[in-house]
């Protein structure tokens, strides 16, 4: 029995043994969960510390971050005004360019004006000369015709009688009647070329205007140029029918060129005063009145064949006919080219 006591006594004491091991484990344990927590605690506040920096940085980084926006705000403002300041050079810059090329243009047409003006002074110098020279020619030729006209021996008993019939004259008709015809080829042709873009044919004009009377001389009156050869032409002429007279374009001072054929014309009218009952004049210059009058008034029908438009009204009204040229008696040519009209008409 009191074996049994003594080993229940040494389990006892080796339990008791066993829990002071333990207890002082836990002992260690409790301790080492202390030191833990309290280095824990330390940590969450030391972490506590940190998160409020960081609330303060994030605030101070949120607020950076507005006035970065509000920066990037006024940048893009800018960056755009930048843009429209370029789109508006670039516009300056097409305006200067246009500026430019109209200075350029009014440069030019500065430097043309000068020309014409300069050009237009020699105008009128060569005017001035020209004008000279016709009152001179009409001078002249006013001297020669007063000088012919006192040769022509008049019957004025029988000029009388004539003035005195006035429209009672009856002049000749058919093959009795003598025709003659005289041509102003210059006159002709530039009316021709600048009216109808044309130029006569002179074989149906003679038949137009000689009809059944008997032709007693056709004339046609030419100015020549050296840079126009008209040879073909005169030749062509001459095979109709027309007597041919020509006379060299003249060069006077300052370049002016001349060539007029009005005395020649009248000199050759007047030799066949006294020859013709009929008088037929191509021509539309208003010189030639005088020359009418006096063949009227020696009985001599005088007709006007001419351009219309270009034709002296007090010519028409004197002629005893007036018969304006239509496009019947013209040749169309296809260029206004004045050397290609110029040597078609051969």
């Amino acid at each position: 029995m009191d074996g049994l006591i003594d080993d229940k006594a040494t389990d006892l004491n080796v339990e008791l043994q066993e829990s002071e091991k333990t207890k002082a484990k836990l002992v260690e344990r409790s301790k080492f969960q202390y030191r833990e927590n309290k280095r824990l605690k330390k940590t969450m506040e030391s972490l506590i510390l940190e998160k409020n920096d960081l609330k303060k940085d994030l605030s101070r980084i949120t607020q950076e971050n507005q006035k970065i926006k509000k920066r990037m705000k006024s940048v893009l403002e800018r960056l755009t005004k930048i843009q429209e300041l370029d789109h508006e050079n670039k516009g300056l810059k097409e305006d200067l360019a246009r500026e430019k090329e109209k200075l350029k243009e009014l440069t030019a047409l500065k430097s043309e004006k000068n020309q014409f003006l300069t050009k237009y002074e020699e105008a009128k110098k060569q005017i001035a000369y020209m004008v000279e020279m016709v009152l001179a020619e009409r001078y002249d030729l006013i001297s020669r015709l007063k000088g012919l006209i006192r040769d022509i021996p008049v019957d004025y008993r029988d000029v009388e009688r004539k003035m005195k019939l006035g429209n009672k004259i009856k002049h000749k008709t058919g093959k009795n009647a003598q025709v003659a015809l005289f041509v102003d080829v210059q006159n002709m042709f530039y009316s021709a070329k600048n009216l109808y873009n044309g130029r006569l044919d002179y074989e149906k004009f003679l038949e137009a205007t000689v009809g059944d009377r008997t032709l007693v001389q056709a004339t046609a009156y030419i100015v020549q140029t050296p840079d126009i050869d008209q040879t073909k032409f005169i030749s062509l002429l001459k095979s109709i029918g027309y007597v041919v007279r020509a006379m060299d374009l003249k060069t006077g001072t300052g370049g002016f060129a001349k060539g007029n054929w009005d005395v020649g014309m009248t000199i050759d009218i007047l030799n066949l005063i006294d020859k013709v009952d009929a008088l037929v004049l191509a021509t539309g210059d208003g010189d030639f009145v005088p020359i009418v009058k006096l063949f009227q008034k020696r009985g001599v029908r005088v007709e006007i064949v001419s351009f219309a438009y270009n034709t002296a009204i007090d010519l028409k009204e004197i002629a005893d006919r007036f018969s304006p040229i239509t496009e019947e008696l013209l040749i169309k040519d296809s260029s206004n080219n004045f050397s290609k009209n110029q040597s078609e008409r051969s």
